[in-house]
């Protein structure tokens, strides 16, 4: 599946008052199937309102996202949702449903209002745990697992519905180094074994530069910039974007790949 997004903006309204537009320039970009795709910017750069723009949840105040060059805005919700896969950020559950009950929760698209889960669809929450390597944790609740657990549950659960592209709002957040690669590896994997495409939101540049095939690079009232990971990632715009000296090492990609 191509994802595009022409000429995209977002602006916020305060009492009927409409504030400048969040984004210096226009939102452009193409992404092809099974490429990951990173938004890089600091804290407060309007990354998490561009994913909610690109996936329909906010709609772009300019421009418009494609699907195989069609409108998203054309698409019935339903069947957006089976082709197109959100991870927010994990939080704490307030009820403690079990990982597999909260994985079920991704195949709504295929279950109708009044009926129950099929066995078919708790094997595929099994089958999508196991993908994501916590089958074995299916029974705990969500309250009882760690963050990075709840986050690779999160992605389980879009998984299960056998999405096209994957869009992950800073999964590896408020995680230890250790599970902020296990979250990092998975991603890799399921784009080169599954074809999945993905968009990461991050503001980690080392992220970004060791999991990504291209990097949309964005921060307040500094412009945008999109391109291949290496071409947009100089130590030039490090310091444009994030205000400090960063000097780029070539390293091999063992920990990620």
């Amino acid at each position: 599946m191509k994802l595009e997004v022409k000429n995209g903006n977002f602006h916020y309204s305060k009492r009927r008052q409409q504030l400048p537009n969040l984004y210096a320039e226009n939102v452009n970009f193409i992404l092809q199937p099974g490429e990951i795709l990173s938004i890089l910017g600091p804290n407060g750069a309007g990354k998490t309102t561009m994913l909610k723009c690109i996936t329909g949840l906010l709609n772009w105040t300019e421009g418009e996202t494609y699907i195989d060059d069609q409108p998203l805005t054309k698409l019935h919700k339903k069947e957006l949702w089976k082709r197109v896969g959100y991870v927010p950020q994990a939080h704490k559950m307030t009820f403690g449903y079990s990982l597999e009950e909260l994985v079920i929760m991704g195949r709504a698209p295929y279950i109708s209002t009044l009926s129950q889960p099929s066995k078919k669809d708790k094997l595929a929450a099994l089958e999508a745990l196991d993908l994501v390597g916590i089958k074995h944790l299916a029974q705990k609740s969500c309250n009882e697992v760690s963050g990075g657990e709840l986050q690779l549950a999160l992605i389980a659960r879009t998984l299960v519905a056998d999405p096209e592209v994957l869009i992950l709002d800073e999964p590896e957040s408020h995680l230890d180094i250790q599970k902020q690669i296990v979250i990092l590896k998975t991603i890799r994997r399921l784009s080169k074994e599954k074809g999945i495409s993905c968009i990461i939101n991050t503001h980690y540049p080392n992220h970004a530069f060791y999991l990504a095939d291209h990097v949309l690079m964005t921060g307040k009232e500094k412009g945008l910039v999109f391109g291949q990971t290496a071409d947009v990632m100089t130590e030039a715009r490090m310091k444009q974007f994030f205000g400090i000296e960063l000097k780029k090492l070539f390293l091999k990609k063992m920990i990620y790949c």
